[in-house]
């Protein structure tokens, strides 16, 4: 793997997501509202998210992951945390939102205990990508090059630059 080249830096990124949160905060205020993030790289994500968020709010993991079968796209939710978002706000955490197809299929899943309200919010929005009709309300970066994106709990995993505090992109992959 070549060197990662720097995207946004950990005081960009502190930046960016308290941003977010004090949007999603004043969104929400007086609601009771549920993080749901998506396993792995949503993970350090949901964290800061949180942390920034001035008031109280639930949170839970699930890992929804994809594979192509026979007939094209099985997904299927292969594990999850005692989610309970009846009549809550919801909102699921993506570490990058491509095609929306494992958003959509939690959405569908979620949906059966009745939430008040499910959107998405990406660390990584990419747009262009999207197979399905489904958009980020909130996006903490929507302009990343094309590439793979490692640091900030993303990457291949064996210790690969997932910890790193800021957000790269690794040419050449």
């Amino acid at each position: 793997m070549n060197d990662p080249r720097v995207l946004y830096s950990a005081d960009e990124i502190r930046s960016r997501v308290a941003e977010v949160a004090g949007a999603i905060a004043n969104d929400y205020r007086d609601r009771q509202l549920v993080l749901v993030g998506m396993l792995k790289g949503s993970a350090f994500f949901l964290a800061d998210l949180a942390r920034f968020i001035p008031r109280p709010v639930d949170y839970e993991f699930v890992s929804v992951t994809s594979s192509i079968g026979a007939h094209g796209e099985v997904v299927s939710l292969t594990f999850a945390t005692q989610v309970d978002v009846s009549d809550r706000h919801v909102l699921i955490l993506k570490d990058v939102f491509h095609s929306g197809i494992t958003e959509n299929y939690l959405i569908t899943h979620l949906s059966q205990q009745n939430p008040a309200s499910i959107e998405v919010v990406a660390l990584v929005d990419k747009p262009q990508l999207r197979s399905v009709n489904l958009s980020a309300k909130y996006s903490v970066f929507n302009d990343t090059p094309d590439g793979f994106l490692v640091g900030y709990g993303l990457g291949p995993g064996h210790g690969e630059h997932t910890n790193r505090p800021d957000l790269c992109i690794v040419d050449g992959s």
